[in-house]
């Protein structure tokens, strides 16, 4: 597909964009969007947040560095305002 739809981070506003691509011509492994590109991070991470309650596993990502990026997502019960003992309000 010439085309396709790309989802990339924003290394400027740390926001996650979708949108349609073509390959850059400045570097060949590099994708560029054309025309409009809609902001989907609010999407994008409660998607990814329930996907990984139901997996209920650990991915791994490879990061720079030699290091990785572990990715989990907790489920955990409401805190109640007003709690005793809780050390917020």
């Amino acid at each position: 597909m010439s085309n396709p739809i790309t989802v990339g981070l924003s290394g400027i506003t740390k926001r996650i964009f979708a949108g349609r691509s073509k390959p850059s011509k400045l570097a060949p492994d590099v994708r560029e969007f054309t025309g409009e590109k809609f902001d989907v991070t609010d999407d994008v991470l409660f998607a990814v947040a329930h996907l990984m309650i139901a997996r209920d596993d650990v991915l791994v990502f490879p990061a720079a560095n030699g290091k990785e990026i572990h990715l989990r997502a907790d489920l955990k019960d409401t805190a109640v305002k007003g709690n005793a003992g809780e050390g917020h309000d």
